[in-house]
C-alpha cells in the first residue's frame, strides 16, 4: 500500500506513476475532494481515498480509507462494493475496525518515522516487529499492514512477523 502526502512532496500524480498496477494507493484528502479517476478502472493502482462512500463512488474510486478518528462514521455509511481500509494506533482501534467489518488495517507507528503524523499526540509509541507480530496473532481475521518508518531494513525485520504487508509514503526510496 502507498499513501499520498502532499506536505512531504508525494502527491497523487507522482504516486500514480510510481505505483505498480496491483498496489493500493490511498489518497489522503484532508477534507478536500479527491481527484476523479481518469477513465474507467483498469491499468494502474487500486485507488482509495479518505472520503465518504458516496464521494468515492462519484469520483469512480475503488474504495475508501477510514482514518482512526473517522472510523466512528463507518457504521452509518453504505460501503457495499467498495474496498475498505482503516488506520489504527492501538489494539482497541483494531478491534473496533474488525467489529465494523474492515479487514485491511494499517498499524502505525510501526518504527521510528520522520512523518509529522508519527509525532501527533495519541498515535502512541512505535510498535516494532515483536509488538506488530503479537497484534497480528491477536487479530488473525485482519490483514495488518505496518505503517511508519518502513524502509528496506525494517521490512526485513518484519519478514517473519505474520503481517500481511507494509504501507508507506516514501520508505522504499531510502
Amino acid at each position: 500500500m502507498v499513501l499520498t502526502d502532499d506536505a512531504r512532496g508525494y502527491d497523487l500524480s507522482r504516486q500514480m506513476k510510481d505505483c505498480p498496477p496491483q498496489a493500493i494507493l490511498i489518497e489522503r484528502t484532508y477534507g478536500k475532494k479527491p481527484a476523479p479517476r481518469a477513465g474507467p478502472a483498469g491499468p494502474g493502482p487500486i485507488r482509495l481515498a479518505t472520503v465518504l462512500p458516496r464521494v468515492a463512488r462519484q469520483k469512480c474510486l475503488d474504495g475508501i480509507h477510514w482514518p482512526e478518528k473517522r472510523l466512528r462514521f463507518r457504521h452509518r455509511s453504505k460501503v457495499n462494493g467498495l474496498i475498505e481500509t482503516a488506520s489504527a494506533h492501538r489494539g482497541l482501534s483494531i478491534g473496533r475496525a474488525q467489529k465494523l467489518g474492515v479487514r485491511a488495517i494499517l498499524i502505525s507507528v510501526a518504527f521510528t518515522s520522520q512523518s509529522p503524523s508519527a509525532k501527533t499526540p495519541g498515535n502512541g509509541r512505535t510498535k516494532g516487529p515483536i509488538r506488530l507480530a503479537l497484534l497480528q496473532q491477536k487479530f488473525p481475521a485482519c490483514d495488518l499492514y505496518a505503517l511508519g518508518g518502513i524502509h528496506a531494513k525494517t521490512t526485513r525485520q518484519l519478514a517473519r512477523s505474520g503481517l500481511y504487508g507494509v504501507a508507506l509514503i516514501s520508505g522504499m526510496k531510502s
